[in-house]
């Protein structure tokens, strides 16, 4: 059995300025020296596949930050594409991951994904990534075309989509999976909660972090009654189980209950 990662009080709030918007902290400068080969192996491979249609290239997430964790942070990263989704093809990007993860076992995951273009103005959550939570390490970046945001319902991604991901989590751990699987499905679902619940109080708190611990901390703020259970989702969000009665508990009690908050405000 691997030994649990212990729960650290990592992460921050986004700053914001002197009017309440957020301002973006990424930054190409930021990212350890470690983590920078395999980024650039990232950027390259989005070239490499997309030619003349790719726009612009980004890293999100603790690498973009500086904070990666060996062994604990994925590579988060997509890009902007000159073509309609349905042109745009991600068949390379499995293998591509799979052969990045073994040149470097420390990344435990890489997010690779494409947003066309044209479809980038209708889709809040995409730009909302782009101006506040992301690097272009590649192209002309987007983020200078996207007015600036405060923390709010504006800039809440989650809430509005955590029922159906609760009820289908549901669904899904009724069937016949791998350990493994049932693994990487609890720590989805548990960062999920833990934004969900976080974006019932950013507006109140006017903050903004996608971090765990601070959505954590954040969240308990307000509902106090409610952090020990809050505090279960980040132990599982950070250390998985393979018990789906474990999981299925929790999304029982405060999922149930962080569905019925959102239904209530």
């Amino acid at each position: 059995m691997e030994t649990p990662h212990p729960i650290k009080n990592i992460g921050s709030y986004l700053p914001v300025d002197d009017q309440g918007f957020i301002v973006n902290s990424t930054s190409i400068e930021k990212i350890q020296p470690e983590w920078l080969p395999a980024v650039e192996e990232v950027r390259e491979a989005y070239v490499q596949h997309f030619g003349d249609n790719l726009h612009s290239v980004y890293i999100r997430g603790s690498v973009a930050k500086g904070w990666a964790i060996e062994h604990i942070s994925d590579i988060d990263s997509f890009a902007v594409i000159s073509l309609a989704y349905e042109k745009i093809d991600m068949l390379w990007s499995d293998l591509f991951k799979q052969e990045l993860i073994s040149e470097y076992p420390f990344v435990t995951g890489v997010e690779i994904g494409a947003i066309p273009l044209d479809e980038l103005k209708d889709h809040k959550g995409d730009q909302i990534m782009i101006k506040t939570q992301a690097i272009c390490i590649y192209g002309k970046n987007l983020a200078d075309e996207i007015p600036a945001m405060k923390p709010g319902m504006e800039t809440a991604q989650h809430i509005h989509f955590i029922k159906g991901e609760i009820i289908r989590t549901r669904e899904w751990l009724n069937g016949e999976h791998s350990a493994e699987e049932i693994m990487r499905k609890c720590t989805w679902i548990m960062k999920r909660i833990l934004r969900s619940g976080f974006e019932l109080v950013m507006e109140r708190s006017q903050k903004y972090t996608r971090d765990l611990y601070p959505c954590y901390e954040g969240f308990s703020e307000y509902y106090p009654e409610q952090k020990d259970n809050m505090y279960k989702v980040l132990q599982l969000a950070i250390n998985p189980t393979e018990d789906t009665a474990e999981i299925e508990k929790v999304l029982s009690d405060i999922g149930a209950w962080i569905i019925k908050e959102i239904e209530n405000n």
